[in-house]
Parts: C-alpha cells; sequence; structure tokens
C-alpha cells in the first residue's frame, strides 16, 4: 500500500523547498539494463517501458525483469494485469527463492487491495532469511507495513508486535547510522502504540535479550515523568550496553546523502518534512461520517456524484464499517444539517461545496465530529478558515490566508500543474524551457508563473512566450524563441496543444500537464500530440476495471469529473493513513491521484504519472 521516497534529485528537491511547493515529481528518467538493477529496488520507469525491458531480457534476466514490470503495474493501479503478471511469476519461478519472492509480490498486489489478511498469510510462509539481502530488506518493509495495517483494521497486538519485530530486524540490514536511528525510533514507536498491559506482557514472556531491550525502552520512553525517564534511561543504558538503541543517544555523525535507502519499496522522489503532531488527528472504521455535497443543481454532475461515489468506492475497497450520512447542500438548510451531525456521534465531514460555511463551523464545533473534509471552492475553503474552525480538516482547494495548523489540503489547481512540470522538465536534464500559455485564460497564466517561479529557484534561462488569441495561435507560436530552447511547457487546451505542438521544433521536448489531456486514452487528439511528455493523475491516464466501472455509472464524465473522484477517494485513505504516513515521513500512499504524501504547511503531495502520448498503456 506505501512506498517510501527515494534520495534520487536530492539536489532539485532540496532548491524546490524553498519554493511555495514541495515536489515528489523529483524522478530519474534514465533507463538502466535489467541486470544492473534489483529486482526489489527503486522503480524508476513506467509500467510500459519495465514490460518493454522484460520482453527484451535474456533468459537469465526474464524473471527479474517480469519482477519489475509486476511491481510497475501495481504501483500505477493496473491491478487486473499485475494479477496475471503474478500467475507467471509463479509459473516461471525455478528455485525455492524465486518462489518466495513471487509470493512477496503477490503480496504486495493483495496490500494494495487492501487483503492485509491474505497477504499476510502469503508473506508468513515465506523464509525470509534465505532470501538475498536486497530482498530481505524489502521483505522486511512489507511485511511491517501489512501487519501494521491489520493491527489498525483489528487492534490484535499480535499484529503490531510482528511489525515491530520486521522493522527492529531491519536495523541488521542499513549500514548508515542515520538509516539505523530511522528504523530504531519507527520500531519504538510500533511498540509505544500498545497498551501498558500488553507492553508488560511481553516484555515478561520475551526470551531474546535484544526485544527484551525494545520492549523495555518503549515502557520507559511511554513515561510522562521527565526526571524518572532520565534515570530509567541511564539504568537502561547500564543493563543493555550493546543494545542498538543506545546508538538513539550517541552523538550524530554528518554522513553523505544515500543513492538508495533500503526502504525503498517503490520510491518516489522528495524531501521529508517534520510534521506538527497538533496537525495529526484518527479516524476508525466504526466511525460516523457525514458527507456534504451538491447533489443537486448545476454542480451535482460535475462535483458531488462523482465525489460521492469516490467516497463511497473508497469505504467500500477498505472495507470499512463506517456510518456515513449524505446530505445535498442544494436542497437542504445547512443549519439543520449542522444539528443533525452535531448530536449523532459523526466522526468526519466530507464536504460541503455550497453552503452557508459559518454555520456550518459553528455547529460542528461542538458535536463531537473529528474531521471536515471539503470544500472544493477556494472561497468555502476561505469562509471555513475565517470562520475560526479548529476540527482537523482535509480540503479539496488550496487555502489563501492563515490557514490552521491541523488542515490539510490537495491542491488541484493550475499553481501546482505548473510547478511540478518545472520540476519535471529540470530532472529530466533540461536548463533552457519556454513556458507557453494563453495569456487571456487565468488558469494557464497561474500554471506559467508557478512554473517560472519554481524553475527559478534553479537557474533564469526558462522564458515566457504567451499567445493571444486561440483561432492565430500557430502565427502566434511561430514567434517563439525556440532556436535556445531545449523543452517547452505548455499549459493549453487540449484543442490549443495540438497545434502549438505541431508548430515547435522536434528537437524540443513538449511537456503538458492534466490541462491538455480529456481523459481518453488513445484518442485522436492524444495521437495528435504524440511524443509530448503528459502528467496526470495515475488513474486517468491507465485503464482498469475500477475506471471501467466508474465510465458506466457516469459515461459523460470528462478528464476533470474523473479526477474530483480519483481525490475523493484519495481523501478517504488519506484520513484513515496519515498517522502511519507521519511515523514514516517518507512514506508515500499509492493512490488514485498519484503518490501521496506529507508536504509542506499542509499540503498532501500528489504526485503524477509522466508518460509519453502516443505510446500504449
Amino acid at each position: 500500500m506505501k512506498a517510501k521516497r527515494s534520495a534520487l534529485n536530492v539536489y532539485l528537491c532540496t532548491l524546490l523547498t524553498a519554493a511555495t511547493l514541495t515536489l515528489s515529481a523529483c524522478t530519474s528518467s534514465s533507463v538502466k539494463k535489467i541486470e544492473s538493477v534489483n529486482a526489489f529496488g527503486p522503480l524508476n520507469l513506467t509500467a510500459q517501458e519495465y514490460r518493454q525491458a522484460f520482453e527484451d531480457a535474456s533468459a537469465d534476466e526474464s524473471f527479474k525483469a517480469l519482477i519489475l514490470y509486476t511491481r510497475s503495474q501495481i504501483v500505477e493501479n493496473r491491478l487486473d494485469q499485475a494479477a496475471a503478471s503474478v500467475s507467471q511469476l509463479y509459473a516461471s519461478a525455478a528455485t525455492p527463492v524465486q518462489k518466495d519472492e513471487a509470493a512477496m509480490v503477490d503480496a504486495m498486489l493483495l496490500s494494495r487491495k487492501n487483503q492485509f489478511e491474505e497477504a499476510e498469510q502469503k508473506l508468513s510462509a515465506i523464509n525470509y532469511k534465505a532470501l538475498p539481502k536486497q530482498d530481505i530488506s524489502y521483505f522486511l518493509v512489507l511485511n511491517t507495513n501489512v501487519n501494521t495495517n491489520l493491527y489498525n483494521k483489528t487492534h490484535d497486538p499480535k499484529y503490531q508486535i510482528t511489525a515491530f519485530k520486521s522493522e527492529s530486524a531491519l536495523e541488521r540490514y542499513v549500514t548508515r547510522d542515520s538509516d539505523k536511528r530511522k528504523v530504531l525510533l519507527r520500531s519504538v514507536d510500533l511498540l509505544k502504540q500498545l497498551d501498558d498491559q500488553t507492553l508488560s506482557s511481553a516484555y515478561t514472556n520475551v526470551k531474546n535479550d535484544t526485544d527484551k531491550g525494545f520492549y523495555e525502552y518503549a515502557i520507559i520512553d511511554k513515561s510522562s515523568n521527565n526526571q524518572l525517564k532520565d534515570q530509567m534511561m541511564e539504568t537502561f543504558a547500564k543493563k543493555y550496553p550493546n543494545h542498538p538503541l543506545l546508538l538513539l543517544s550517541a552523538p550524530e555523525k554528518i554522513e553523505p546523502v544515500a543513492q538508495q535507502d533500503v526502504r525503498d519499496v517503490t520510491p518516489k522522489g522528495g524531501k521529508a518534512v517534520a510534521v506538527d503532531s497538533q496537525a495529526l488527528f484518527s479516524i476508525q472504521d466504526g466511525d460516523q461520517i457525514a458527507v456534504l455535497l451538491p447533489l443537486s443543481g448545476r454542480f451535482a454532475s460535475s462535483v458531488g456524484e462523482p465525489a460521492k461515489l469516490g467516497i463511497l468506492t473508497a469505504l467500500k475497497d477498505r472495507g470499512s464499517k463506517a456510518k456515513v450520512t449524505f446530505y445535498d447542500t442544494n436542497k437542504t438548510n445547512i443549519s439543520q444539517i449542522v444539528a443533525t451531525i452535531s448530536s449523532n456521534g459523526t466522526k468526519l465531514v466530507i464536504g460541503p461545496i455550497l453552503t452557508n460555511i459559518s454555520q456550518i463551523v459553528a455547529t460542528i464545533s461542538s458535536n463531537g465530529t473529528k474531521l471536515v473534509i471539503g470544500p472544493i471552492l477556494k472561497p468555502e475553503v476561505n469562509a471555513m478558515n475565517a470562520a475560526g474552525l479548529k476540527i482537523p480538516s482535509i480540503t479539496l482547494n488550496s487555502p489563501e490566508g492563515n490557514r490552521p495548523v491541523n488542515q490539510w489540503y490537495f491542491d488541484l489547481g493550475p499553481n501546482y500543474e505548473g510547478a511540478i512540470a518545472a520540476s519535471k522538465i529540470y530532472a529530466d536534464g533540461y536548463k533552457s524551457p519556454i513556458a507557453i500559455g494563453l495569456s487571456t485564460d487565468k488558469a494557464s497564466q497561474r500554471s506559467v508563473n508557478s512554473f517560472m517561479n519554481t524553475f527559478g529557484k534553479v537557474n533564469n534561462n526558462a522564458v515566457v512566450c504567451n499567445y493571444s488569441n486561440p483561432a492565430n495561435v500557430t502565427s502566434e507560436i511561430a514567434k517563439c524563441p525556440f532556436g535556445s530552447a531545449d523543452s517547452a511547457y505548455v499549459s493549453a487546451s487540449v484543442i490549443d496543444a495540438v497545434q502549438i505542438k505541431a508548430a515547435i521544433p522536434s528537437n524540443v521536448a513538449v511537456y503538458l500537464t492534466d490541462k491538455s489531456y480529456m481523459g481518453v486514452n488513445n484518442s485522436s487528439q492524444e495521437l495528435a500530440l504524440k511524443g509530448a511528455i503528459l502528467g496526470d493523475m495515475p488513474w486517468v491516464l491507465t485503464d482498469s476495471s475500477l475506471k471501467e466501472s466508474f465510465m458506466k455509472s457516469m459515461p459523460k464524465a470528462n478528464s476533470q469529473v474523473q479526477r474530483i473522484f480519483a481525490a475523493s477517494y484519495d481523501a478517504v485513505n488519506f484520513a484513515f493513513n496519515i498517522n502511519q504516513l507521519a511515523a514514516n515521513q517518507n512514506d508515500v500512499l499509492h493512490g488514485l491521484s498519484g503518490d501521496i504524501s506529507l508536504g509542506h504547511n499542509g499540503l498532501i503531495e500528489s504526485t503524477p504519472m509522466w508518460v509519453e502520448l502516443g505510446s500504449v498503456r
């Protein structure tokens, strides 16, 4: 379900930390030969590229290539295709190690489907100590994640203890002190989530001195008496003079940045951020959820219905027992809605889109509500913040002005599009891009300005070339200074983008974001844009059984409607996983909208998928 960001392109990501957005789009596009790649190392290519690598692989490298291809299918949410590839892995496995490797990938797929019990059964049957070292690291991370999710779902401590054992075992397979510290801290944090009675019982029964030390350390660390804690830590050091946890109290060394961290199950780039504990919240599967959406009126088909379907689908896929009530904000008096949910034990509110926000805030602030998700429209987001909301919230638009410390937000707007395009172009090695936009389109100009601001953190070689009249776009674009450019970012409608792409010299790489995509794969427009690199939500760019089902439910859904569905789906899963993401600040959650991680200042980073248009996917 989750994966860790890699340390690739640290230079770029460090520069971008100073910008408004922290970008997870800092990934490498270099192609490596299969024989030089670890089957369970970072995934830096698309599923289509790994498929080609698999088809070109020699007999000796075929199994490794199939593992990489299958993992990439899972990451890109091509779960039906991945299931077929897993079957092929089992059929191709010729040695005990290969059989265990196939089972590991199978467990990853089951985990992605939230079938954690089945995934745990697969992993428990693997003799991981007989695996190659790089496989062991992957296994331990995956086993930790699966069992942590089972503990969160069942509250059975045996799963959390298994997760702890896997996490603490990982310490033996990392070499850098900074990585060891992270593993040790995560191990203790896993134990500290157990109640005192369970911890004490486990401490009493464990025979291994190393594990016994972990349990004792967790018990000490849970103490609220700092003076007593310090005294007990001194005793701990004398009692366990060689325990790995003593590294946490040793002076930190300054070490070079690692090229690959062992927790790179399926990595994305980016920089970890510190998360204020006051920004976190908890939602349980038994909590009541109130969903406020415009289910009638002009926003119903484009916002309300796809958001409702996304929420219901996410809860169903989770097997959640949450109690959900939908309120039509276009029909119902909002004060009546809030009065109802204020007294019914509601723990989560999704929406509203068009309501009297101040009335909502006044009501839900006193009714036991634990979380607000929504709204989408920026004026409503700002109104909610102005009303003094204290409850944790997830909005589907970026806030302006003062933002509560416990507010998280998806940025589905043009600013984020421009920023991720800038980071992608620089990560691909280009130094002199042109940003092309429509001067009379505010959204296009916001994308272009954000692109320039972000790329400006790296160098000042980027230039802007606007056009003012779509009817004359070809002649206007011909005046752009392509002679000194090596790449171009186009923020334009798909119709304009087709003409602009044709006017750009073939030696200039063309990059697009979702403004230029209509949500229909292999369309005539896409074929006309052949060769351009497009960044968009993975769920929009790839075909799946879920997407097929959605399009049958909403056959007229355009790409924007599809993105509303994906963001709403991911909002639910983010709510249930925020603490896990915060526990390991480099983790990502594979969502429909991209690889989701915790960004700076409340931003929910959602890394897009980059594809070359005109290629099969």
